[in-house]
C-alpha cells in the first residue's frame, strides 16, 4: 500500500514566517518552479519504489528489494533537499503529486495564503489560510493593497 507523507507535517528548522505580497511571490516563483517539478518529479519514483520494495521483500528477493530501497533513498535525499529549500524561501508544499505551493501573506490583519500550482505561469489565486486549493479565488479579486504590503509596514499598521 502506498503511503502518502503529509508535506505540513515535514519537521524543519524554526523560523520566523514571511510573507509574500504578489508580487514578492512571481519573484520568488522563478526558483519555486525549478524546486517543485523536482518534487513533482521524484515523488512517483519514491512512491514506485516503496512499492517494488514492499514487494520484493514479501516475495523474499532480497537483491530487487535492496535495488528498491536504494531508489527510495536517492528520491527522499532529493525531496528533502527541495523541501528544505522550500523551507529558506518561506513557502509551504501543499500536494506533493499536483506541486501545489503555498506563499504566506497579510490582509488586513489577517492570514492569507497565495496559492500556486505546478504548471501555472504565475501565482494568479489566493484563499483564505484556513481554506485549501478547493476554495482557490483570482487574485484579482483582492485588493491592490496585497500587491505591495509587506510584512514589516503591515506590522507596524497592526501595532
Amino acid at each position: 500500500a502506498r503511503t502518502v507523507p503529509n508535506p505540513s507535517k515535514t519537521p524543519g528548522t524554526f523560523r520566523p514566517r514571511r510573507t509574500f505580497t504578489v508580487a514578492q511571490a512571481n519573484h520568488a516563483l522563478i526558483l519555486v518552479k525549478r524546486v517543485a517539478e523536482d518534487i513533482v518529479q521524484n515523488y512517483p519514483k519514491l512512491l514506485d519504489c516503496q512499492e517494488m520494495f514492499e514487494v520484493a521483500e514479501t516475495l523474499g528477493c532480497d537483491q530487487d528489494a535492496l535495488q528498491a530501497r536504494e531508489g527510495m533513498v536517492a528520491a527522499i535525499d532529493k525531496i528533502r533537499e527541495c523541501l528544505e529549500e522550500f523551507d529558506e524561501i518561506g513557502v509551504e508544499l501543499k500536494d506533493w503529486s499536483l506541486g501545489i505551493v503555498d506563499f504566506p501573506s497579510r490582509l488586513y490583519g489577517r492570514d492569507i495564503h497565495l496559492c500556486w500550482r505546478h504548471g501555472e505561469p504565475s501565482v494568479a489565486f489566493w484563499h483564505e489560510a484556513n481554506a485549501g486549493f478547493a476554495a482557490r479565488r483570482s487574485i484579482s479579486s483582492l485588493p491592490s493593497e496585497v500587491n505591495y504590503v509587506s510584512q514589516a509596514s503591515e506590522t507596524a499598521h497592526t501595532r
